[in-house]
């Protein structure tokens, strides 16, 4: 066991534990949140709405089934919830620029959560968020995992223009500038998380105290 995750597990002071349960209840409440969102939308909106929701359910499910701690948990919970009804609410058709900016946030957040997940799970080495790896590595790996995000998303929405309903909005210049700002955002969530290792894996240690 490396010394970065001992004295994480042994110095966590109650006030960091306090932060970890906070963030966690947050990330539980949103979970909620996303469970009566598949049903309202499965009662009040389309298909396009109700599996939307559906994948966003999964989605904040994974940092609880991966232990990251609790700021994290409800950080990335709350921004896949808010993308989600984004749409439901009209946000994207009524507001340009919001797609692009909830892209590259999501993709961010989302590309920092996987990173920290196959630390969790020993993938990548060493620390609880991988901080051995050198600055770069981090940056790169984080950027590729939210640019393939990007690109399973941007398939699940052909999928669902395709074969489920047309009013889900797909198209080539779409597509590209949702790939380039998700992999933007990935790009600075790997810078963030390279910059700022050291409190990260401090802070990833609080779910282990």
């Amino acid at each position: 066991m490396n010394r970065t995750g001992q004295i994480g597990r042994a110095g966590a002071s109650p006030d960091r534990r306090r932060s970890h349960r906070t963030g966690r209840r947050i990330g539980d409440a949103v979970r909620g949140l996303g469970f009566l969102s598949v049903i309202g939308a499965g009662v009040w909106f389309g298909a396009p709405e109700f599996l939307g929701f559906v994948v966003v359910l999964g989605g904040v499910l994974v940092p609880r089934l991966m232990r990251l701690a609790g700021p994290f948990d409800a950080a990335f919970g709350i921004t896949v919830l808010v993308a989600a009804w984004s749409g439901a609410a009209g946000l994207y058709e009524a507001i340009p620029w919001w797609d692009l900016l909830v892209h590259f946030i999501t993709a961010g957040a989302a590309a920092a959560v996987l990173y920290l997940g196959l630390a969790r799970i020993d993938v990548t080495p060493d620390t609880p968020m991988g901080s051995v790896l050198p600055y770069r590595s981090i940056v790169v790996l984080t950027s590729a995992l939210g640019m393939t995000l990007a690109v399973l998303w941007e398939f699940l929405e052909w999928a669902g223009h395709t074969f489920v309903s047309s009013q889900i909005h797909v198209g080539y210049t779409d597509t590209l500038g949702d790939l380039a700002v998700g992999g933007l955002g990935s790009t600075l969530a790997g810078i963030l998380l390279a910059q700022w290792q050291g409190r990260v894996s401090e802070v990833q240690s609080w779910a282990r105290a």
